[in-house]
């Protein structure tokens, strides 16, 4: 009868079974959500890198890249070795001065000119190819960002300089093949931004992706039937296929999409390898090798 008596003194009360029940419960379930979110998380990296096959990306890790840029284009660099391991694959080398790895190939970088100075890029980008790297590439291009075409731009101007300018690279390059990038964009504006954009009579960034929209329609124009990324629409596509789309004076016009949006103007994580495995087909497509 004594020991009866110790053994419910010590037992633990019904209260605390059930809670400690409930705990190893509440474990189970976030573990197993945990693990569902794992591989959610898992099957949407796979899921945004499928848009490139593993054929393309061994034949990529077999071309000479040469890609001038600034920053939108380090996410795009940062989201293309991201693509490379969500197929388990090994990059080829990236960087700037990067050498041929064990496939032959490599993808060489430069940020070139300055922000906000679209024509002193575009010489920086054919001085540099003829400076050497138009002897030592299969591929090249330049990416124009999203604050070198706004509302103010002679986008007119800035087009034909680049035209003019590609038109003499390809003359002097012929085993070059050049690939031809629209101009980033930026999220559409706020309830705030757009009222102060009426106030000011600023347009905002409506009327600066309006202006970004005229500029890549004539890239897409001009090089039709020829090697395009088309950057701008791989940022504003969601992943249900729809685009982000507004119009501004009559025009239509396509904004960064939310989602794959680190602030206004840059990719998180998601958009760096959505854009990245665009960007690594189209090279595929005009690679050589």
């Amino acid at each position: 009868m004594l020991g009866w008596s110790r053994w419910k003194a010590g037992r633990p009360s019904a209260a605390l079974v059930a809670l400690m029940i409930a705990g190893v419960t509440l474990w189970v379930v976030v573990s197993q959500e945990t693990n569902k979110e794992r591989s959610m998380t898992s099957q949407r990296e796979e899921a945004r890198a499928s848009a490139v096959t593993t054929a393309e990306l061994a034949k990529v890790s077999r071309t000479r890249v040469f890609f001038g840029h600034q920053s939108v284009g380090m996410n795009i660099l940062e989201g293309a070795s991201s693509v490379y391991a969500a197929y388990g694959l090994t990059a080829p080398p990236i960087g700037e001065g990067a050498v041929p790895g064990s496939e032959g190939g490599f993808i060489d970088h430069a940020f070139i000119g300055e922000n906000g100075n679209p024509q002193l890029k575009i010489q920086d980008f054919a001085a540099r190819l003829r400076a050497g790297l138009g002897e030592r590439v299969d591929v090249a291009m330049m990416k124009l960002c999203y604050v070198d075409i706004t509302s103010g731009t002679d986008v007119r101007a800035v087009f034909d300089a680049y035209r003019n300018a590609m038109a003499a690279l390809r003359r002097d390059f012929p085993r070059v093949t050049f690939i031809h990038v629209t101009v980033p964009l930026t999220t559409q504006p706020g309830l705030l931004s757009t009222v102060k954009s009426l106030l000011t009579g600023s347009g905002g960034s409506a009327a600066d992706n309006a202006a970004r929209e005229r500029f890549n329609a004539l890239i897409r124009h001009e090089y039709a039937g020829d090697h395009v990324f088309d950057l701008a629409a791989a940022e504003s596509t969601a992943p249900d296929g729809g685009r982000v789309a507004g119009t501004y004076d009559g025009q239509r016009y396509y904004g960064l999409y939310d989602g794959y949006a680190a602030d206004p103007g840059h990719l998180n994580a998601e958009g760096a390898q959505v854009v990245a495995a665009a960007w690594l087909t189209t090279i595929a497509q005009a690679s050589p090798r």
